[in-house]
């Protein structure tokens, strides 16, 4: 198996940036003002046993996907042209690092704080990792301006299919041709959203992380909580009683902003809480496409006198996301998200930060579902576990990600030391058990 696998004439010669591509410029720069982590996500897949560097390296170097990714550079729009990637062929491979390490199931420190910036030569990066046991890990790392969850969901697909031979379309790789929509449709829907965001979103609003903090050394930490199949069960049969009847996730934010309240009122700053939660923009049932970030929001005001229960607050975040998808709130940020890639990137954040007076959200919460659920292997392998390790937002420094995995719940907690410290850390991790695991 070779480079030469895939016609390198296929890749396309540009690819416009989303609108929530574009948002993600913005975190990229929140990022570098902050000192905070970088936009970088990594993926991590464990196995029972050493894997062959050799065919993982073969496998990696003849997707296309991959190789265009390796040969790529950010365009910056000017005046009415959009940002884009452009493909400059420059025989960039991907590099596959090998790692030992003492700790099991650990995932050496030159990883983690490993930085992909938009200036980067590759923008997708791979580690192999042996530990002690004989079993090793493998992490793809990439800078989230370019892949979605969902979007990792079906490069990993697409690796699957690569090492059994079997044949792909380019076709659910990339975006397709956007429909235009007129400056006065924009305009109209800019004004919009504008509003419901603001009204939403208004001040007071209670975070982890003061405005004014500014972060030490840049670190992201991440705290791994994880669940066996009997619990997982009980969580799901939990969400169903409290009234989360579209599957577990308004249970599970429910749960996050409990604990977050918890914080908040040891810290003598509770109040509303304010969360952006991502929803995929995909038509159902599509597969693709692979690049590009296809993610709306739906947004949650919680106040304060709605946290007193459970079901309570389940029910306060029901009845807004219900209203929400009935007024088209994700499609319509989508469309002003579109809208702002017309704006220089400085004013962009400025407006964006100035906005929500430098609160991006009172922490953070994402969420796989059942994406990775039923991978069992890759490269013909079998997944022991797997992990995510999101990009840390800064403010607010604190993430919340629930991956399921062989119907095991796992929670990362990816977090900045500089917002939550040791003692604060153990407090969420036992009261989001204790929430999460109660009877109701």
């Amino acid at each position: 198996m070779s480079i030469t696998s895939f016609n390198k004439a296929s890749l396309p010669k540009k690819v416009i940036l989303s609108g929530a591509d574009c948002f993600h410029l913005v975190l990229d720069k929140h990022a570098k003002k902050h000192s905070a982590g970088g936009n970088v996500m990594r993926k991590i897949f464990y196995f029972n046993s050493a894997l062959s560097y050799n065919k993982i390296n073969d496998i990696l170097k003849s997707s296309p996907v991959i190789y265009w990714l390796c040969n790529i550079k950010f365009v910056p729009g000017l005046l009415m042209k959009l940002p884009t990637w452009q493909y400059i062929d420059r025989n960039n491979e991907i590099i596959l690092l090998e790692h030992h390490t003492v700790v099991e199931d650990g995932i050496p420190d030159n990883i983690l704080n490993r930085d992909i910036t938009i200036e980067s030569t590759r923008f997708i990066e791979a580690d192999l990792v042996h530990y002690p046991s004989g079993g090793c890990a493998f992490i793809l790392s990439w800078n989230h301006i370019l892949l979605d969850a969902k979007g990792t969901t079906l490069l990993f697909e697409h690796l699957n299919l690569l090492s059994e031979n079997k044949p792909q379309s380019f076709d659910i790789f990339f975006p397709g041709k956007e429909k235009k929509t007129n400056i006065v449709t924009y305009i109209r829907n800019m004004y919009k959203v504008k509003k419901f965001v603001q009204t939403s979103s208004k001040p007071p609003v209670s975070s982890v992380a003061c405005t004014s903090l500014k972060t030490g050394d840049g670190k992201t930490l991440t705290k791994v909580i994880s669940f066996n199949v009997e619990e997982t069960k009980k969580i799901n049969a939990n969400a169903f009683k409290t009234g989360s009847r579209f599957g577990p996730t308004l249970y599970l934010v429910a749960c996050c902003t409990h604990v977050i309240n918890f914080l908040n009122h040891q810290k003598n700053k509770a109040g509303d809480i304010w969360l952006p939660i991502p929803y995929d923009g995909r038509l159902r049932g599509a597969a693709g496409p692979l690049i590009s970030n296809c993610v709306s929001f739906l947004f949650y005001r919680i106040p304060v006198n709605e946290m007193n229960t459970i079901p309570q607050t389940v029910k306060c975040l029901s009845t807004q996301m219900t209203a929400q998808i009935k007024d088209g709130i994700p499609q319509r940020y989508s469309m002003f998200l579109n809208m702002m890639r017309h704006m220089p990137l400085w004013l962009y954040y400025f407006l964006i930060s100035r906005t929500g007076k430098g609160v991006f959200a009172s922490f953070l919460y994402t969420s796989t579902g059942d994406n990775f659920n039923n991978l069992k292997s890759l490269f013909g392998e079998p997944i022991r576990n797997l992990n995510m390790i999101p990009a840390l937002t800064f403010p607010p420094g604190l993430t919340f990600v629930f991956l399921k995995h062989d119907n095991e719940l796992n929670i990362n907690i990816a977090y900045s030391p500089d917002v939550i410290n040791n003692n604060e850390l153990h407090l969420i991790e036992e009261k989001i058990k204790e929430i999460l695991l109660a009877d109701y």
